[in-house]
């Protein structure tokens, strides 16, 4: 496995040679029909299931149609996870058979993140800008004056695009498409949206991300395709029951909460903190692996967040079983300070634990 060190900003120069990794069938298709839309302006979404790379896809059409080019990119997300993903999917795809035409282009990667820069530093050489929306937000006007304001043509590319219909997302896909419309470029402003799930909610949710991807889905694929061409694993779902009462907190979120779980994928800190640091549920989670260690052999396991990640790493360290987890952060409580990731151990039995 190539490892890629990340810094916030700097030069990624194209290496010789084919880009290492070769697409899939669908993944072709979906550059074949971007390309057929890209020849107007457009704001649609590009739809793969978790897994059948909408990431990758979207790197290697960009750099082939945009950076190589030398036209702008702008990504966006609201994870500091997902802006790392993107940079480094990058970084391993800048290769001559994408990029034929340059020899190298510059990044920016902005977030809230102590690792990432700031709107404020933003240079109108940089060629693609991978930000948070919240940050990009919050300096609005760097992004606007110091890169957008220099432009006739950018692409903005919306990770995990169905949480596009919140307001702080819409009041920046508007400024970055008003500031082109003022200075007379009606046609400059392109967007991708990159989803799993485009219509998760009611009919009211799915009529909204209509109006921000007026060009609705450019290319699809379904999960149950890629299953039966072997791309991806047949999921087996198990309950195992915990009883964790957690109904009562459940009962006294209000209207805002349960949008901001239906949006977000994240529950309320209190109520994550009582599953998480549930002794019962925690000792039944790591017995219930060791009692069925011949069945599922090497483990991932999708904890509630990174406390419970390392409690959970623990809990199986004690009972004997070879554990590790995996984190994008982790803060010293005597020190404050904020150690990176650590990587996963490749003799690891139980392969990582990651929120």
């Amino acid at each position: 496995m190539t490892t890629v060190q990340v810094t916030y900003a700097g030069l990624i120069e194209v290496k010789r040679g084919e880009a290492p990794k070769e697409l899939y069938s669908h993944q072709n298709e979906a550059i074949k029909a971007l390309n057929e839309t890209n020849k107007n302006a457009f704001e649609g979404l590009l739809v793969l299931p978790t897994g059948g790379g909408k990431t990758l896809t979207a790197v290697h059409w960009l750099l082939r149609n945009f950076i190589n080019k030398n036209k702008k990119v702008l990504w966006i997300a609201h994870r500091h996870e997902l802006l790392d993903q993107a940079l480094e999917t990058l970084q391993l795809s800048a290769y001559s058979s994408l990029l034929s035409n340059v020899s190298g282009f510059r990044y920016r990667i902005i977030s809230g993140h102590p690792k990432h820069d700031r709107p404020v530093n933003i240079e109108k050489t940089d060629d693609i800008i991978i930000a948070s929306k919240d940050s990009l937000n919050s300096g609005l006007d760097h992004l606007l004056n110091n890169w957008v304001g220099h432009l006739q043509e950018v692409l903005l590319v919306v990770d995990e695009a169905h949480h596009a219909t919140a307001k702080t997302y819409r009041k920046l896909i508007n400024a970055v498409k008003d500031n082109l419309k003022k200075r007379g470029h009606n046609n400059g402003f392109k967007m991708l949206g990159l989803t799993a799930t485009p219509f998760r909610t009611d009919e009211s949710e799915k009529s909204l991300l209509k109006l921000v991807f007026p060009n609705d889905i450019i290319f699809s694929e379904h999960l149950r395709n890629l299953i039966a061409r072997g791309i991806l694993a047949e999921p087996i779902f198990e309950n195992l029951k915990t009883n964790i009462e957690i109904k009562q907190k459940l009962n006294e979120l209000n209207a805002r909460q349960i949008k901001n779980i239906e949006d977000f994928d994240r529950l309320p800190k209190d109520i994550a903190e009582k599953i998480a640091q549930s002794s019962t549920r925690n000792n039944q989670i790591v017995d219930h692996y060791i009692n069925n260690r011949k069945k599922y052999k090497l483990l991932l396991l999708f904890a509630i967040d990174v406390e419970h990640a390392i409690t959970l790493n623990a809990l199986f360290k004690a009972k004997k079983v070879n554990s590790d987890f995996v984190v994008s952060s982790v803060k010293d409580l005597t020190t404050g300070a904020t150690f990176s990731a650590k990587e996963k151990s490749e003799n690891s039995e139980m392969e990582s634990l990651k929120y």
